[in-house]
């Protein structure tokens, strides 16, 4: 049986966003910028980078409606130039603009 491909994995499809984000975690702070949501996390380009595994709290507004959002995240991968990190009980307000992004595009 085959290994299922991670975006077959994914709750929703990857929509593009590009907004900055203000980062926490452990003792940490940092900016980033959100390139891509979707229905179960986000990918967070950044120079500083929390550890794989590690607790993020981000503060972000969606680019359409400029609602700020405030989400705690795992970070489940990191790269050179950002991490990809899972939403922990995302706020409803969330997943519903997000739904709304993904019709947009």
């Amino acid at each position: 049986m085959k290994a299922r491909k991670l975006s077959e994995q994914r709750l929703s499809s990857r929509v593009p966003m590009g907004a900055p984000a203000s980062l926490k975690w452990a003792d940490q702070q940092a900016t980033g910028y959100v390139e891509n949501v979707n229905l179960g996390g986000l990918y967070v380009a950044s120079k500083r980078l929390p550890e794989l595994g590690e607790y993020v709290e981000l503060q972000f507004a969606l680019p359409e409606n400029g609602r700020t959002f405030r989400v705690r995240a795992s970070v489940v991968h990191t790269r050179r130039s950002g991490f990809g990190a899972r939403f922990e009980r995302p706020p409803l307000g969330l997943l519903e603009a997000i739904r709304g992004l993904s019709r947009e595009h």
